[in-house]
């Protein structure tokens, strides 16, 4: 099992309001349980979507070297990567579990890590290397009524990329939200960024063939949607 020591604040998180004060009980999407799940964009600013829009894209992987990727998107949910939180039952309750995918020959685990951006006190970029990737990202849980990767915020921008002799390709990054001394909550979206949700959907988690590094002895139990794209997001939030 892959496991590490630190855990995510979860700044920024919504706080839920008390049913009693709701004039109509709200209508949450009905989740399921799986131990695989794809993650699927939902551009929370329709503004700051990008041309053609990134709503309903699918997390990928882009290679930029011997055990390296960045994350990105795709439109084809076969180019998609297979995720899952691994931990055990107490590191999934107490935010110290991991969230990967498999991937090379033979599979190997590819953990979610966020990366500081040198220069930036709130910015990191989402990378998808080798080895146990961060640990305390995952999926809400209780009292959040969706279910949508942590920690927030995660934005969607244009990035030129070296490894590609400076193609631009979309990249996943994540803003932390900060408070002035005077109360003020600062989201820190960069420019040019669209701020987005990774809502899982469920999947298949493979088999793993006898040779593989990897092991889902300790793949938890997830919750997520059947169809993100169908679910009106307009009716439910987030």
């Amino acid at each position: 099992m892959i496991s590490t020591a630190f855990t995510l604040s979860l700044l920024g998180l919504a706080a839920a309001t008390p049913i009693a004060s709701r004039d109509v009980v709200p209508n949450y999407p009905p989740k399921e349980i799986s131990k695989g799940f794809n993650l699927v964009v939902n551009v929370t600013d329709p503004s700051a979507d990008f041309s053609p829009s990134i709503q309903n894209s699918f997390i990928a992987s882009i290679h930029t070297g011997a055990g390296l990727a960045l994350v990105g998107i795709t439109s084809d949910i076969a180019s998609s990567r297979t995720f899952y939180v691994n931990g055990t039952v107490e590191e999934v309750r107490y935010s110290r579990s991991n969230v990967l995918s498999d991937g090379g020959t033979p599979p190997t685990p590819q953990g979610l890590q966020l990366a500081p951006v040198e220069g930036s006190e709130t910015l990191s970029t989402a990378t998808m290397n080798f080895g146990p990737g961060t640990a305390g990202v995952g999926l809400s849980r209780f009292p959040e009524p969706y279910v949508f990767l942590t920690p927030e915020t995660f934005v969607a921008c244009n990035t030129s990329l070296p490894y590609y002799q400076g193609k631009y390709f979309v990249t996943i990054q994540r803003a932390a939200t900060t408070v002035d001394e005077d109360g003020e909550i600062n989201r820190n979206i960069p420019e040019g960024c669209a701020p987005v949700r990774l809502i899982p959907q469920c999947a298949k988690l493979p088999e793993l063939p006898s040779d593989a590094y990897s092991s889902h002895e300790f793949a938890a139990d997830s919750s997520c949607y059947k169809n993100v794209a169908a679910l009106n997001w307009k009716e439910y939030g987030p």
